[in-house]
């Protein structure tokens, strides 16, 4: 028999069969110009500009070159700052992960390659950088995390090769979050199968 017990904790969760610091993807058809300029103008969003908007409930996003990648542009708020960071759509990659290029552009710095807490369209989530060595040092994934996280809803059009992500309710509540200052706390719910 299987319960579920929801719980709350304030430290992301690793999975020791599949840590983070080791995750990887075969990306070599994608890099940090191609960001910049191809992307960008397909977006028509600046990539690392600053954002107008802390909160989108609906992200339209595009389906880039030979391998069908999927990017979209989410506002990001880091120490004050709100920038435009596009990411690319990974439903393979459990965690989010935010490059160094766009860390440096809130002029943060990573410290010992560990996770930082930001607000992606206004939702807390643990972003880590991507790891040494990998093939998307240079490049934002948004994980499955996030999309599970805050129940997001995703519309593929093949056709017109683009695609919509729908946010509803955040998960603690219809307040928002960003609003709260410095002093927010963050809550995660898991779910325990025994």
């Amino acid at each position: 028999m299987t319960d579920s017990f929801p719980f709350f904790d304030l430290v992301p969760v690793v999975d020791d069969m599949y840590p983070a610091d080791k995750y990887d993807i075969l990306l070599t058809d994608v890099n940090s110009t191609d960001i910049h300029e191809g992307i960008s103008k397909k977006l028509n969003i600046e990539y690392l500009s600053n954002s107008h908007s802390a909160e989108l409930k609906e992200v339209k996003g595009i389906i880039f070159g030979l391998n069908y990648r999927i990017f979209l542009s989410l506002p990001v708020k880091i120490k004050k700052e709100i920038k435009n960071i596009h990411f690319l759509f990974d439903t393979g990659s459990p965690r989010t992960y935010i490059c160094e290029e766009a860390f440096s552009s809130f002029k943060a710095t990573i410290v010992d390659r560990t996770y930082k807490t930001v607000l992606v369209n206004n939702r807390p989530i643990i972003a880590l950088p991507p790891p040494p060595g990998s093939h998307f040092t240079d490049v934002n994934l948004l994980g499955m995390d996030y999309l599970q996280t805050f129940h997001a809803k995703v519309t593929m059009d093949f056709e017109n090769e683009q695609f919509s992500f729908f946010f509803g309710k955040l998960s603690l509540g219809e307040q928002s979050i960003g609003e709260q200052g410095e002093n927010l706390r963050i809550i995660f719910v898991f779910r325990i199968d025994i």
